[in-house]
C-alpha cells in the first residue's frame, strides 16, 4: 500500500468518525494542510513517527484492519472515566451522552475527564461507536467541542 492509498483510507476512516481535518490534525499535533495533502494523494512523504499518529487516532494499521486491543471504545471509555468517582458512567450511559450532547450533572467530571486524559484513539473510536444514522459522529465531535469549551478542558485540540 502506498501512501495515497493510506491517505485514501485515513479519509474514510476520518469521514467515518466525524472529524475534521483540523480535528485530525491537532489529535495528532501536524498542521490541517498536511493532512488534506495526505488524503489527496499529493503528499510526498511523511515520516513513519508522523503517519503512524494520524493511523492511531482513526484506529489502523498498516494493513487497514482494526488494530487489537480495542474491541469496545465505549467499554474502555467508560471504565477509564469512572475509575476516580462513586457514581460510574456505564457504556450505554456514555453512548447516550455523546449522542444527545446532555450531560448530568453529576456525570460532568466523568465527561471531563473523558476529554482530557482518555487516549484519543479511543475517543474517536467511542464517537465512531457511538453514532447512528440519526445522530452521525460529526455531530457527536460537535458536542465534544461545546463541552471542551464550556468546561474549558485543559486538552487544547477540542
Amino acid at each position: 500500500m502506498n501512501l495515497a492509498q493510506i491517505g485514501g483510507e485515513i479519509h474514510n476512516k476520518r469521514v467515518q468518525a466525524g472529524l475534521l481535518q483540523e480535528h485530525l490534525a491537532k489529535f495528532a499535533g501536524l498542521s490541517r494542510v498536511t493532512i488534506n495533502q495526505l488524503e489527496n494523494g499529493t503528499l510526498k512523504d511523511l515520516g513513519y513517527t508522523k503517519l503512524k499518529a494520524v493511523m492511531d487516532i482513526v484506529g489502523i494499521d498498516m494493513e487497514t484492519v482494526q488494530p487489537s486491543g480495542l474491541k469496545s471504545a465505549l467499554v474502555i471509555a467508560a471504565r477509564s472515566i469512572s475509575t476516580s468517582y462513586r457514581d460510574v458512567v456505564t457504556p450505554e450511559m456514555l453512548s447516550l451522552m455523546l449522542r444527545s450532547g446532555q450531560a448530568p450533572e453529576q456525570f460532568q467530571p466523568h465527561l471531563m475527564a473523558l476529554l482530557d486524559e482518555t487516549p484519543l484513539p479511543v475517543v474517536v473510536k467511542a464517537v465512531t461507536e457511538a453514532a447512528t444514522p440519526d445522530v452521525p459522529a460529526k455531530k457527536i465531535m460537535k458536542n465534544l467541542s461545546l463541552w471542551a469549551e464550556q468546561w474549558q478542558v485543559c486538552r487544547t485540540v477540542w
